[in-house]
């Protein structure tokens, strides 16, 4: 009863007041943040990952609705040219997000330009790529300013809550898959990813030979923290523990496999989870 009177306690209250506004505002510059080093980063070499004479192919548009190609604007031939004003657009909008104004047209603006940039390039993409267009679509709905109008307050307070619950439904499924893959319940899948060229690290490979206990620890390690995170991160004492583990964890792989991007976009959707006590008050 005591649960049940908590859940319609905080149900009541979510057209009240924006629940952890400044954190939530936090996380939204840092998510802008992201865009615009990444995109910074993408436009250094525009031409090869945007350009319709690159290596990657257009898509073929024939028999596809309007909106799809409104997502894949980049891949009509005739308009591939403006690849390198969505580049600037999405630079531009992605610094109005972080200086905090007009956010929810901000915010739109920013995933559209976002999903047509990487539409045109989309086998550079991973899952990083994915959580940040998820997470970008219910930016849309969030503006954590001052506001009275309890209809607005609401669908921030909700949008805010689709987040947190898409973060943890990520960790789910990847730990759920790697459960039911072999090499990962066997305890070897660091040992061979270490042994590929593009994504391993020769020096940590010759240690994981050495010392096969270090790779089933922490090959079950990452499991066991993908499975538990959807569960231990709701409980305020665990919560900074398993930020601090999947923060360390998703650094190592920026740094190690070389996915800078993608360990960076996992470590911004922690912010999402922080309490404004938590993270001004400690």
């Amino acid at each position: 009863m005591d649960l049940i009177r908590k859940i319609n306690k905080w149900y009541q209250s979510l057209d009240q007041k924006i629940i952890n506004q400044k954190s939530i505002s936090l996380a939204r510059k840092i998510y802008f943040l992201w865009v615009f080093v990444n995109y910074s980063i993408l436009a250094t070499k525009a031409d090869f990952f945007y350009s319709a004479h690159n290596y990657i192919a257009l898509k073929d548009l024939k028999n596809v609705s309007v909106l799809e190609k409104g997502i894949n604007f980049l891949n009509i031939p005739e308009y591939n040219f403006l690849y390198s004003y969505f580049l600037f657009a999405v630079l531009i909008s992605a610094i109005v997000g972080v200086s905090g104004h007009f956010q929810r047209i901000t915010s739109l603006i920013t995933f559209i330009l976002m999903i047509n940039l990487d539409n045109r390039a989309y086998v550079t993409l991973d899952g990083g790529n994915n959580l940040v267009h998820l997470i970008g679509f219910y930016l849309v709905f969030i503006n954590t300013q001052e506001n009275k109008n309890r209809t607005s307050i609401l669908v921030t307070n909700l949008a805010a809550l689709m987040i947190q619950i898409q973060i943890c439904l990520v960790y789910a499924t990847a730990g759920l898959l790697k459960v039911m893959g072999p090499l990962w319940n066997k305890g070897v899948a660091l040992y061979y990813t270490m042994g590929v060229p593009e994504y391993g690290n020769e020096h940590l490979f010759k240690i994981f030979s050495q010392f096969p206990i270090i790779v089933v620890l922490f090959t079950f390690g990452t499991v066991l923290f993908q499975i538990s995170f959807p569960y231990l991160i709701w409980n305020k004492h665990l919560r900074p523990l398993m930020i601090l583990i999947g923060t360390s964890l998703h650094f190592s792989i920026s740094f190690v496999m070389g996915l800078f991007m993608f360990g960076a976009a996992m470590c911004m959707s922690y912010f999402f989870f922080k309490n404004d006590r938590e993270l001004y008050e400690n």
